[in-house]
């Protein structure tokens, strides 16, 4: 260890305060990063339940932690509200889910600099696309087309321009819709995203056919899409345009050929867990079957859309399923009782669904709670260490504390005896120092005129006899200190009549007040006056004293009309005993004493002045 550190305590606690709270810090921040873990584990396992309720209790002890922390950055806290919008979403509980989604992105702060960004918002004008409130829908999407400008984003643009030319479709505004249309084709060239380009001119062509009645035009626009080379999603949406707007023009062949192909693409695109695509594409050729009275074919598709259905399929498409379901046996049952049969079967089966859903959910909650399980042991565990590891550091701390308020109550003592020692040796020396002047003034009335010593010694016995009661004290009455001053300038004005007159001023307090200050303070200053300021000066000179009471001092300022500075003292230190006091003052109040010469003040004036402040308190003790 330092002997520099051993010789200082406070050095040597600063230090070992500076290691322990850096290593407070580092474990702070190693609790920072465990809690964000463990933030991470448990939206994670969530995600794995979807939409089973026992999700939420994962979801709410993520945001547990983040609401108890400070530290967490506001990112955190919006994939948090993402996540649990995510799962009501999952539920088709859109109202809690746009509440969420809400929450998310109103944390989010222009500029767009992240691409995650554009997944919140998305999610939050669909949400209130499906809650039928588009007026917000619309005004999600206009605040993130306002942070993302100026970004080079063009695809998460183009997303927000696509949504806005959609909702303006149902709202009937053509021009609009084909505004913001034309907006998303300039950003998919601009970034040479060819499956963009071929989306969005594929919803153009279907606003001309259905909306605008320029039918010519729309299968233009389809036929120059259908060269540009783009991903099978892209090309499955443009086969399914095709083939509805065949439909339309009741050329069947060309729509089955159409649809065909959108079904094997959707095969090709979509998961058995997300088989919507599928589900519709089979639905579309099935009503074809049923409009050509085709039931046999209609039969075979509506059996391979029941293959394929499961307990997560859109009920949209479930429920097109079970009405061409329910045309074709009407229409191809003659047997009454064979119809209800098929119409229970149906029943049973969704029962069936059902039940293997429950099952899935049942034991994805079993491995679930045997996982928090675990990980409420391994936290408690942690928890345990860290409440350990900071009672340690709090002991420390109290016990660096205590020592550190000792050595300073200690280091004060010691202070305030040298101070008072000081304050003594003062007194000590200015004691025979002030009675050897006043002896050798008694000697020389003595010899000039006897009547007057007798006199001037009474008066010098009285005021002795003050002083050496006044220096019993460290402090001492204010008002005792002001009576020692006015009989030693009576003494004066004995030794020198008419040669000077003073007065004392008190400003903000009383003589009477009970106030204690050091003494023999002021007595010097005075004496110089007297002594050396008034030294030859051929008229009548003037001792002005003025004491203040102020917050932690008392100031004094004492003036007198003699020679000054420059004839009286060049340094302004004209004995042992001035000399004595300002490091006394010095010491006691971190100020100095100011002596000026008033001429260098107000040009004409003579004299000097002697600024102060005095140390004072309010009882006698020490």
């Amino acid at each position: 260890m330092c002997p520099n550190m051993l010789k200082n305590p406070l050095l040597f606690l600063g230090v070992l305060m500076m290691l322990l709270f850096s290593c407070n810090s580092v474990n702070s921040n190693q609790e920072l990063l465990n809690k964000i873990k463990e933030i991470d584990r448990l939206q994670k396992a969530a995600k794995k339940l979807k939409a089973n309720d026992s999700a939420l209790v994962y979801l709410f002890q993520a945001q547990k932690i983040i609401d108890s922390n400070n530290g967490f950055s506001d990112t955190l806290q919006i994939e948090s509200f993402y996540v649990k919008g995510r799962h009501f979403r999952s539920k088709k509980e859109y109202d809690s889910a746009a509440y969420y989604f809400h929450k998310a992105i109103d944390l989010v702060k222009g500029p767009n600099n992240r691409k995650r960004n554009r997944y919140y918002f998305t999610y939050a004008w669909l949400a209130d696309e499906k809650n039928n409130n588009l007026s917000n829908a619309i005004s999600v999407a206009q605040r993130f087309i306002d942070i993302t400008k100026g970004a080079d984003r063009s695809k998460d643009l183009s997303y927000a321009y696509n949504f806005l030319e959609q909702a303006y479709i149902t709202l009937d505004d053509f021009d609009t819709s084909l505004y913001y249309n034309s907006k998303t084709l300039g950003l998919a060239k601009k970034a040479s995203d060819l499956d963009m380009y071929v989306i969005t001119g594929n919803s153009k062509a279907q606003t001309f056919y259905k909306h605008l009645n320029r039918k010519k035009e729309a299968f233009a626009l389809l036929d120059s899409l259908n060269i540009t080379k783009c991903s099978k999603e892209p090309k499955r949406q443009l086969y399914r345009t095709y083939g509805i707007l065949q439909y339309y023009e009741k050329n069947y062949q060309e729509t089955l050929k159409y649809f065909k192909k959108v079904l094997q693409l959707s095969k090709d695109t979509t998961s058995a867990r997300n088989n919507y695509n599928t589900l519709e594409s089979y639905n579309n050729i099935t009503d074809l079957y049923i409009e050509l009275e085709d039931y046999n074919m209609a039969e075979k598709y509506l059996d391979s859309t029941k293959a394929i259905i499961i307990p997560s399929s859109d009920e949209y498409y479930v429920s097109k399923y079970n009405k061409y379901r329910f045309i074709v046996n009407y229409r191809t049952k003659d047997d009454e009782k064979e119809l209800l049969d098929e119409f229970n079967a149906l029943i049973k089966e969704n029962k069936k669904q059902h039940r293997i859903k429950i099952n899935e959910e049942l034991i994805a909650l079993k491995l679930a709670n045997e996982k928090e399980k675990k990980a409420t042991a391994e936290k408690n565990e942690a928890k345990i260490n860290i409440i350990k590891l900071v009672a340690l550091l709090g002991i420390s701390v109290l016990l660096l504390i205590i020592g550190y308020l000792f050595y300073r109550q200690r280091r004060y003592r010691f202070e305030k005896q040298d101070m008072q020692m000081q304050q003594r040796l003062l007194r000590s020396q200015m004691n025979p120092h002030f009675t050897f002047n006043t002896l050798s003034v008694i000697q020389d009335q003595i010899e000039k005129k006897q009547d007057g010593a007798t006199k001037y010694l009474l008066k010098f016995s009285r005021l002795l006899r003050l002083i050496l009661e006044n220096s019993l004290n460290n402090f001492v009455p204010v008002e005792d200190e002001l009576e020692v001053l006015r009989k030693y300038l009576d003494l004066q004005l004995l030794r020198f009549p008419e040669k000077f007159d003073y007065n004392i001023t008190l400003e903000n307090f009383e003589e009477e007040d009970m106030l204690f200050i050091p003494s023999m303070l002021i007595q010097p200053f005075i004496e110089n006056s007297i002594e050396h300021g008034f030294l030859g000066i051929d008229y009548k000179g003037q001792i002005n004293i003025k004491l203040e009471l102020k917050n932690k001092y008392m100031s004094c300022i004492i003036e007198d009309n003699g020679v000054g500075l420059k004839d009286n003292d060049n340094d302004g230190k004209t004995s042992v005993s001035t000399s004595l006091i300002s490091k006394f003052i010095k010491k006691t109040t971190k100020q100095d004493v100011v002596i000026l010469d008033k001429k260098n003040v107000t040009p004409g004036s003579a004299g000097t002045q002697v600024k102060f402040l005095i140390p004072f308190k309010l009882s006698d003790n020490d």
